[in-house]
């Protein structure tokens, strides 16, 4: 039948808005089927600029860059890949962000402790955590 109710577009991790003083860290859910991990290191736009070069050369399209943040992910396997540490600018979106450094987007938020079990490799509790993150039942272990 149809409706002409329109319901609101859910709007997920990917469509958050970059702003001056927040990032969206934690851990993530990617639409690749991998798992990671959103860092937030401190930014200092002089760490990145070589001496005497612009502030003005770290705009992008005429956006200002007001951080940095890297995504590290494992697949299935435990495969680990780091992430390099990139800019984000003030008004663009996660999926921007991603888009332009080649990123997988981030699908939903997952308890930090499925992270941990990633980084230290102790898979004992992977059954617990199948039941808040399904897509756990993908890993053989």
């Amino acid at each position: 039948m149809f409706s002409i109710f329109r319901r609101k577009k859910r709007e997920g991790p990917a469509d958050y808005v970059f702003r001056r003083g927040y990032s969206p860290h934690g851990c993530f859910l990617f639409d690749d089927g991998t798992f990671g991990y959103i860092g937030d290191p401190e930014f200092d736009p002089e760490d990145i600029l070589d001496e005497g070069e612009p502030y003005e050369n770290l705009f992008l399209d005429g956006k200002e860059p007001i951080g940095n943040i890297y995504i590290d992910r494992w697949d299935t396997d435990g495969e680990f890949w780091q992430g390099g540490c990139f800019l984000y600018y003030e008004g663009e979106t996660l999926r921007d962000y991603c888009y332009r450094n080649g990123e997988p987007y981030p699908v939903r938020r997952i308890p930090e402790e499925v992270i941990e079990m990633f980084e230290s490799g102790d898979f004992s509790q992977i059954r617990k955590w199948r039941r808040k993150v399904p897509e756990l039942r993908r890993i053989k272990k």
